[in-house]
């Protein structure tokens, strides 16, 4: 193996294309030393280690008329994708329907209506904007992932895991009135269906897809749908549960990640105690409690609602 010698300049980091570093002097011999990946043909990177790492490598011969779409675009938006990112997950390509598809290995494609779909430039990279990308998702996931994609674009909270599109436009990225307008625009498109059946179970103001998950599960039980965020006020203090039922007194709190910092841990307490002190029950919610459509939790909020309901003791 030939020794490994320093890469000039812009080589010596991220990903670039083979021909580029021959045409700036760099061996045959050193772009085939270990120390470098070969993504996808004609492409060297140092490390793939995410989805942008392998998009940026892509990009380098990505065709003009490409972008980035489905799967890959909503990764790069953090829109919530339950399925962890792996390093042989296709890369999901989109062309402007009738243009020339490509057939790299590693890459999927896809065709997009040219005149009603919105490509943008983020960090280098061309992909479909938030809207483009969620109706390209809506010809494979599920109903209830579909929610949770529409509830990401709906929510102005700036505490969603992950959530990037503060690059394109800020937050909420669509109102109500804008995801019904973008509807009624895109009618006939594929994939427009499962979304405006997705869009009469979205809600404005989740934290996260477990939010989500968890309302979604309450209402498939049978269970009244829960508040988002109801605002309760208690010795002057404002308090916003996850979920709640309001007139009955009841809060529904999920317990992510960032609940077990140390900070974090005594302001719950202290607000699970001051709702307890004006009556309210707290029913504690984790991933774990998420197994067998959530009938665990399910359970214990329909006895609380019993419990709450006129006339019991």
């Amino acid at each position: 193996m030939p020794a490994k010698q320093p890469l000039p300049e812009p080589f010596h980091q991220g990903a670039f294309r083979v021909r580029d570093a021959m045409r700036a002097g760099v061996s045959a011999d050193r772009l085939r030393h270990g120390s470098l990946i070969a993504p996808f043909r004609q492409v060297r990177a140092h490390a793939i280690d995410t989805v942008l790492d392998l998009s940026t490598a892509y990009a380098t011969v990505m065709a003009a008329h490409h972008a980035f779409g489905g799967i890959t675009a909503a990764r790069l938006w953090g829109l919530p994708i339950a399925e962890r990112w792996t390093k042989d997950e296709p890369l999901v390509i989109a062309r402007p329907r009738g243009s020339t598809r490509g057939f790299t290995r590693g890459t999927r494609h896809i065709a997009v209506d040219p005149v009603r779909t919105t490509v943008v430039e983020v960090d280098g990279l061309r992909l479909l904007d938030p809207w483009g990308t969620t109706r390209t998702l809506a010809r494979e996931l599920s109903h209830e992932a579909l929610v949770q994609v529409l509830d990401a674009l709906l929510t102005p909270s700036q505490r969603y895991p992950g959530l990037a599109l503060r690059r394109d436009a800020g937050r909420p990225w669509a109102t109500p009135e804008r995801l019904a307008a973008l509807l009624r625009r895109d009618r006939g498109l594929a994939g427009v269906a499962a979304l405006r059946a997705a869009a009469a179970h979205a809600r404005v103001g989740v934290d996260s897809r477990f939010e989500t998950i968890v309302r979604l599960l309450l209402v498939e039980a049978g269970l009244p749908e829960p508040a988002v965020h109801p605002l309760v006020v208690v010795d002057g203090i404002e308090s916003r549960p996850d979920l709640g039922y309001p007139d009955s007194r009841i809060a529904i709190e999920y317990e992510g990640d960032g609940h077990r910092e140390e900070r974090q841990w005594h302001v719950d307490i202290d607000r699970y105690a001051r709702l307890e002190s004006a009556g309210w029950i707290t029913i504690r919610v984790t991933r774990a409690h998420m197994a067998r459509r959530g009938a665990h939790f399910v359970q214990r909020v329909r006895a609380a609602l019993a419990r709450r309901a006129p006339g019991s003791r």
